[in-house]
């Protein structure tokens, strides 16, 4: 419904880098390796610079903005590293929508893997991956 839409708080996230927050409140633990910190980083100047071009702030993402980053991640990389990228951003939106400071209702990451193209692409290639860790997964336990 219009009334959830994220644009309908603009104003509240006028100068605040949410990414940054959930960066140091979330992301930043999940790392595995010495150089993690910088890639969640790089993930994250890439979203706030595809967002800035777009007008709008990067936490307040419509599933077309998605699609946009989507695409042009595609056009650029393979799909596995654009998968890379898309699912920090889904796990930022994921965060927003769980956290109780934060009025998200929807993931529009989600939202755009079923509306456009590009997105659906990069969760394509995601289900992909979980299919064969699963078939992986089994073959290693009924040896």
């Amino acid at each position: 419904p219009g009334r959830y839409r994220l644009h309908h708080h603009a104003d509240r996230y006028a100068g605040e880098d949410t990414w940054q927050a959930f960066c140091e409140e979330h992301e930043y633990e999940q790392g595995s390796y010495a150089r993690y910190e910088e890639e969640v980083d790089r993930v994250g100047d890439n979203w706030k610079g595809h967002m800035e071009e777009r007008e709008r702030h990067h936490a307040l993402a419509t599933p077309d903005d998605v699609e946009a980053w989507a695409a042009t991640l595609l056009s650029g990389k393979s799909e596995r590293r654009s998968h890379d990228y898309w699912l920090r951003v889904n796990r930022f939106y994921d965060w927003l929508k769980w956290n109780t400071e934060h009025p998200h209702r929807y993931n529009p990451v989600l939202m755009a893997a079923v509306e456009g193209d590009a997105a659906r692409r990069i969760w394509e290639y995601k289900a992909r991956q979980n299919r064969e860790r699963r078939r992986e997964y089994r073959r290693q336990n009924d040896e």
